[in-house]
């Protein structure tokens, strides 16, 4: 399951007036997050880079834009790697700021990246305590980090030894840290950071890089993506935008540190564009057509073939129905539960198909239903699933080859012609769920 790691949220109180970073200030950090034990080859490390772009900055807060580049373990789509959070007066603030995405193998966890801000009631001094978020910080001694006169601060928690920090004795800026991350089933990480370097830019570069920011942001906003979204899939309405807005927005970003956004934008448009095309061929050549001889079993004796077809509006709902690694949103088959329940009085019927490989091998068979009957009793899914090992899926026109991702969803009526075929999530609505689906199994019903 996904794994959300509370973030750590710094800085007490009122800061002294001359402890401050001024507007135009840009902010170039690197770090690390690992597991904290030993660990060969360095298989579970990870480096990203994170920049901090101060736009304002005053006596009654601060502007702070982010940007984030990832390498190794996995990462964000480039619509989630930058953002811009409002401080207030203390430097604090209850927005979301920079995450890491971390792909542990059996499942991603989402990494919260602290603002390297800390700002104190009063001068710090060694053996200085204060406390802040069930949090105390100790001032161990003075010490020098990356050529910055610093203060070395322990950081400890109601569990023991949380982090540690190296304060800038003349700002609140955090010139490096090192903190504690639990991950997955209790294991432990460690993520460190550093500044590499800060840069005060001119008039000129800061209006430019002022000028990319929003008009990232506002591109985001336009698209109407939901927050931490692991994997999109753009409709064809939105494929259109960013094939119009693209150009422009990479000469807004020409030059500045977010041109790497926009040249990944660009290639996830162009990769998209192609999918979905061949994808919309897939669907137009599948729908309408009747469906081929098939006869499949699945979970506790459940069975499927062609002729039990006749008669019933039947959903059949391709994905891979493997407990992990287990990504949001779960291939919506808690909607399609939901779906299920509402209409099976009406002689809907539902089976999920769980498509895998491994099904395919009698060695590798027995672990593959077990992961199927966890994801089942975990989702507690009252609909049968049956066993794929991919040659069912071949018979509905599997999309895999066109590089999309499962799941496939299709709905076949009563005469045993396809009558839905969706590729991917659908748009999922507050009271009724998989509409999209709920409709076409609707239309089908009214006409058996």
């Amino acid at each position: 399951m996904l794994n959300l790691i509370l973030p750590l949220l710094l800085g007490p109180a009122v800061l002294g007036a001359d402890q401050t970073i001024p507007a135009s200030t840009l902010l170039n950090y690197r770090g690390t997050i690992e597991r904290h034990i030993e660990d060969p080859g360095g298989k579970s490390r990870k480096t990203f880079d994170v920049t901090f772009w101060v736009s304002k900055s005053g006596a009654d807060g601060a502007e702070v834009a982010w940007l984030v580049e990832e390498r190794g373990r996995g990462e964000w789509p480039w619509f989630e790697r930058f953002g811009r959070v409002t401080l207030d007066g203390q430097w604090q603030t209850q927005q979301s700021g920079p995450t890491l995405l971390y792909d542990r193998s059996e499942a991603r966890s989402i990494v919260p990246l602290p603002l390297p801000f800390v700002k104190t009631e009063n001068d710090l001094a060694p053996d200085a305590t204060w406390q802040d978020q069930k949090r105390e910080f100790h001032v161990e001694k003075s010490d020098k980090v990356a050529q910055r006169d610093v203060w070395q601060v322990t950081v400890r928690d109601p569990y023991g030894p949380h982090g540690l920090l190296y304060l800038d004795r003349h700002s609140p800026l955090v010139v490096a840290g090192a903190e504690k991350v639990m991950m997955g089933r209790g294991d432990e990480y460690q993520l460190k950071w550093e500044l590499l370097g800060t840069e005060q830019l001119d008039k000129e570069p800061a209006a430019a890089l002022s000028a990319a920011f929003d008009a990232l942001l506002a591109l985001r906003a336009k698209l109407n993506v939901p927050a931490q979204s692991q994997e999109v899939e753009w409709k064809a309405e939105q494929i259109a935008s960013l094939t119009a807005q693209l150009p422009e927005l990479q000469k807004k970003l020409n030059g500045t540190s977010l041109e790497k956004v926009a040249a990944a934008a660009a290639r996830d448009v162009e990769l998209q564009s192609g999918r979905h095309n061949a994808v919309s061929e897939l669907s137009t050549k599948y729908t309408g057509r009747k469906v081929k001889k098939f006869s499949v079993s699945g979970l506790g004796g459940d069975t499927l073939s062609t002729d039990d077809l006749k008669g019933h509006v039947t959903v059949l709902h391709f994905w891979e129905y493997r407990d992990e690694p287990l990504k949001e949103p779960y291939g919506q088959v808690g909607y399609l539960d939901f779906l299920y329940q509402r209409r099976k009085a009406e002689g809907v019927r539902v089976f999920g198909v769980a498509v895998d490989g491994r099904l395919a091998d009698e060695k590798t068979r027995p672990a593959a239903e077990r992961s199927v009957k966890k994801l089942k009793a975990f989702m507690n899914l009252s609909y049968p699933v049956l066993l794929d090992s991919g040659s069912l899926i071949k018979k509905f026109g599997d999309p895999r080859p066109l590089g999309a991702t499962l799941p496939l969803f299709v709905v076949v009526g009563p005469d045993g012609t396809i009558v839905h075929y969706h590729v991917g999530h659908h748009k999922v609505h507050q009271e009724q769920g998989l509409e999209e689906l709920d409709r076409a199994v609707g239309e089908a019903l009214s006409k058996k």
